[in-house]
């Protein structure tokens, strides 16, 4: 009976040990297991928003690695003590923000605990501007005036009310969502390929947008005119319009006809153009000179009249002559075509001819002795060479009989002795 007694009391006190201990570890679970070693940061915000409190999460990378463990304000900034499940490193370049952890509005700190190479943060406070403030709905609908909560609420009335009813094509939407999704992934795996070039597609739209900077004000007036065009096409419900299209295909079949007759008389008028295109530039050119004629012209085309008033008798005796002389012309063509091989030959002695009257003149006004006017003349005479036909030169001739053009003032006598006059030059 003892030893029942007894052992049930053993029982009781080992099942008040574990009572004990489990409410130990519950009172304590979010704070760790008892005795481990811990790490205490302190982080400054200028807002953690009311819904942080002792015993929120601390995580990283959003894996939880302790909790917050006080939270007081220093001034304008809150303070707040993280503790960290053991002993792990912190360094100079921590950042810590605070995020949501749920729509309900409970919040946990994000700690990003830096890089080796900043050296250890020690005991120092994380600056509240390396740290990321709470955003908390209500402040991120403060940003909304009046009106536009008035309008977004309507929305969401207007998208409940419009759902309403619709719970079966919810949910054939939801049944075929996956298929969709699926498709969607391929579109953009698609995108996200090296040989799609998303990136410079980007790129090429973000430059393409700052293009507009500072041009806002003529892109509203373009679009109010492509409003105001698209209302005057829909004009009485856009059958104007719908006429005209549908009386496009045979509009467009006849302009192409005639755009092909066309082609030939473009094709002369291209050759046309190519062909008067120096007379255009002469004419360009000539213009100048053009100008200056006409400018000076009105003063010699003035004195015009009176001249060919005098000269009006004189031209009609004329005519009288030339009819009469209308008969000589034959003869007279035909002379001039006879003539035509003597002077030929003479123009190659023009020179000469000129060079002999001038000798002529020099010698009749020489005077030898006062009254007294001298000359010598040379005859040539034709000896050997007339006999050999020129083949061989006459050695007592001093000059050539018949000299070719240009040559006569350099005749010389090739024999040291020259029998017939003419001299030696």
């Amino acid at each position: 009976m003892r030893s029942a007694t007894t052992r049930s009391f053993g029982i009781g006190l080992v099942g008040l040990a574990v009572l004990a201990v489990t409410i130990l570890f519950g009172m304590t679970a979010s704070s760790g297991v008892p005795g481990a070693p811990k790490t205490l940061v302190r982080a400054a915000f200028h807002n953690v928003g009311a819904p942080l409190k002792v015993g929120d999460d601390v995580r990283e990378n959003s894996s939880r690695i302790g909790r917050v463990a006080d939270l007081h304000y220093d001034g304008q900034q809150a303070v707040v003590t993280l503790e960290l499940d053991g002993a792990v490193p912190v360094y100079a370049d921590a950042r810590a923000a605070v995020w949501d952890q749920s729509a309900l509005a409970k919040k946990l700190v994000e700690l990003d605990r830096g890089h080796a190479a900043a050296g250890p943060l020690g005991d120092r406070v994380i600056p509240p501007d390396r740290n990321v403030d709470s955003a908390d709905l209500d402040q991120v609908l403060d940003v909304l005036d009046g009106p536009t909560r008035d309008a977004l609420t309507g929305t969401v009335r207007q998208v409940g009310d419009g759902a309403a009813g619709h719970s079966q094509d919810l949910h054939d939407f939801l049944e075929h969502a996956p298929a969709e999704l699926t498709g969607l992934g391929t579109t953009a795996g698609a995108l996200t390929a090296p040989e799609a070039g998303l990136p410079a597609l980007l790129l090429r739209a973000d430059q393409l947008a700052g293009s507009f900077q500072g041009h806002q004000q003529q892109l509203a007036e373009l679009v109010k005119q492509a409003g105001d065009t698209a209302g005057a096409l829909a004009v009485d419900n856009g059958k104007p319009l719908q006429d005209t299209v549908g009386k496009l295909p045979a509009t467009l079949t006849d302009a192409k006809a005639a755009l092909d007759s066309l082609s030939r008389p473009l094709a002369d008028l291209h050759g046309t153009l190519a062909a008067v295109r120096p007379g255009a530039q002469a004419l360009g050119q000539a213009t100048p000179d053009l100008r200056g004629v006409l400018r000076e012209a009105p003063a010699p085309l003035g004195a015009v009249p009176g001249v060919a008033q005098k000269a009006g008798p004189a031209l009609a005796d004329l005519t009288g002559v030339l009819a009469d002389a209308r008969p000589l012309a034959p003869a007279l063509s035909r002379g001039l075509a006879d003539l035509a091989s003597p002077v030929n030959t003479l123009a190659q002695y023009s020179t000469q001819v000129v060079e002999f009257f001038r000798r002529i003149e020099s010698m009749v006004s020489t005077e030898v002795s006062p009254g007294v006017h001298g000359a010598r003349v040379g005859v040539a005479v034709e000896g050997l060479s007339a006999a050999t036909g020129g083949l061989l030169p006459d050695p007592l001739q001093g000059q050539d009989a018949y000299p070719a053009p240009g040559q006569a003032d350099r005749e010389h006598t090739e024999s040291p002795v020259n029998i017939l006059p003419g001299g030696n030059n």
